[in-house]
């Protein structure tokens, strides 16, 4: 969670250079921490605005005592914040989503299974344990084109199903060429039909995704991020008011608005919910989620060592 601190950089920032985002605040981690008292209040003000299922943390900012997640498990320092919030969520409706980073250094099933036990597995209380995994292709290295990146993808989801199956993984596609249907969506899909696959920002790659065959397309909103010039702080009202409303056009299924701790207002929020609460219709529970999934159709999907092949001719 942010403070007022953060906030000031980010202003001081934008006066200098025109542009401001979080991670041009690079290596000020003391800006940043995971605070029972702080989450709890984002919690509430979700449930407050009515329109979301799902609270989701995100682990891909350090903060002062590290990430969430290190290469052991769950960071010790940070456990009792982590379940308490879980816990919380459930508690006032939701579904709690956790996207983790610091994944083990050896991407097997053996290595991932002990991995998400300190977490998701029988010693954590039911009410403790998250529902849903955002997991991100960036954490294992999509950008830097991983050859062994749908193998390593493999291990985790069937890990995940020993570990506590009753856990959903949905997938996040990045930037770059990822927003382009690509062999390795086709493995994916084709080895895990019926997986959510969520897509950065705006609407633009659904119709594509959807013509390979994709049938469980997400899209993430961002209402206080941008890539031109402008601030993290400030809210991008015309450009999420034209997402939203191309989301219910096109008719996906599943939504994130993320964003939330920093240009953050209530005001706002209402404003863009219009547009999208005649159309929700908001699952409780991970098995109801399930029921939404429809089979994906990929033609003759690739095979891992067809992705291996495509990302080792990547330049």
């Amino acid at each position: 969670a942010a403070g007022p601190e953060v906030f000031r950089k980010l202003n001081e920032l934008y006066l200098a250079k025109g542009r401001s985002h979080v991670f041009m605040l690079y290596p000020h981690y003391e800006c940043f921490v995971w605070e029972f008292r702080r989450t709890k209040r984002w919690v509430d003000e979700a449930a407050r605005l009515g329109a979301f299922n799902l609270f989701c943390l995100g682990d891909d900012l350090r903060t002062a005592e590290g990430h969430l997640f290190d290469f052991q498990g769950l960071n010790p320092k940070l456990s009792d914040f982590f379940f308490k919030t879980v816990a919380y969520a459930h508690q006032k409706g939701f579904l709690a989503g956790v996207e983790p980073t610091g994944l083990p250094k050896k991407r097997d099933k053996a290595h991932f299974k002990k991995w998400l036990e300190t977490w998701i597995g029988e010693s954590v209380p039911p009410k403790s344990r998250p529902d849903v995994i955002k997991l991100s292709i960036e954490w294992f290295g999509a950008y830097k084109r991983n050859p062994e990146m749908a193998g390593e993808v493999e291990a985790f989801l069937e890990a995940c199903r020993e570990v506590n199956p009753a856990v959903l993984v949905y997938v996040d596609s990045i930037g770059g060429i990822w927003r382009r249907p690509q062999v390795f969506h086709k493995w994916l899909l084709g080895r895990f039909p019926g997986t959510i696959l969520s897509h950065y920002l705006n609407t633009k790659q659904v119709d594509a995704f959807r013509a390979m065959g994709a049938r469980n397309m997400m899209v993430q909103v961002n209402p206080s991020e941008t890539w031109g010039n402008g601030g993290q702080f400030f809210i991008y009202h015309d450009r999420t008011v034209d997402s939203l409303k191309d989301v219910v056009r096109k008719r996906v299924r599943y939504l994130s608005l993320a964003g939330v701790n920093y240009g953050y207002s209530h005001y706002n929020y209402d404003f863009f919910l219009d547009v999208i609460r005649p159309h929700l219709k908001l699952v409780r529970t991970v098995e109801e989620l399930r029921k939404t999934l429809v089979k994906d159709r990929i033609a003759t999907p690739p095979t891992e060592e067809d992705v291996k092949r495509w990302l080792l001719g990547l330049k």
